[in-house]
């Protein structure tokens, strides 16, 4: 098997045992979310006056997309929407009660993701480190590109 293709079968083994420790350490109301809704939530919960086209900056994807999200979360109680006095046109979103819980249980899990997975990186020397943290740096900035083209396309 070449070094690419070992490469990329280790990357679908990690995110599938990403996926399964995700599932057993996520409280019991996550479960009924996607990762786009969970995401959506947090800037939310982040943004100043969050609106279908900073979520789409923040979010990497388009405004249709980002509108059918708002859309599922409106119905499941997790967002409302608002408009501002001084801007009547523009709808803005923010949590309600649920999507609060729902925020905040997103915000647990990525810190005791990154307690749990601190100990194994600790055990790394600082070259090792660098190699991995430069090439998830360019992966990280090849999918984003990739992104990129197919919002474009769209």
């Amino acid at each position: 098997m070449s070094n690419s293709k070992s490469l990329i079968t280790k990357f679908t083994e990690l995110y599938e045992k990403q996926d399964m420790l995700t599932k057993l350490t996520s409280r019991e109301f996550l479960h009924g979310y996607g990762y786009s809704e969970i995401h959506c939530i947090d800037w939310i919960g982040k943004l100043d006056n969050p609106n279908v086209t900073k979520l789409s900056s923040r979010l990497s994807m388009t405004r249709s997309a980002i509108s059918k999200i708002i859309k599922k979360l409106v119905a499941k109680g997790a967002i409302t929407s608002y408009k501002c006095k001084d801007n009547k046109k523009e709808i803005y979103y923010k949590l309600t009660d649920k999507g609060k819980l729902l925020f905040d249980e997103h915000h647990k899990r990525h810190c005791a993701w990154e307690e749990r997975d601190k100990e194994f990186f600790e055990k790394l020397d600082d070259q090792d480190l660098e190699t991995v943290n430069r090439f998830l740096t360019q992966f990280n900035k090849y999918l984003e590109e990739k992104i990129t083209e197919l919002n474009f396309k769209e």
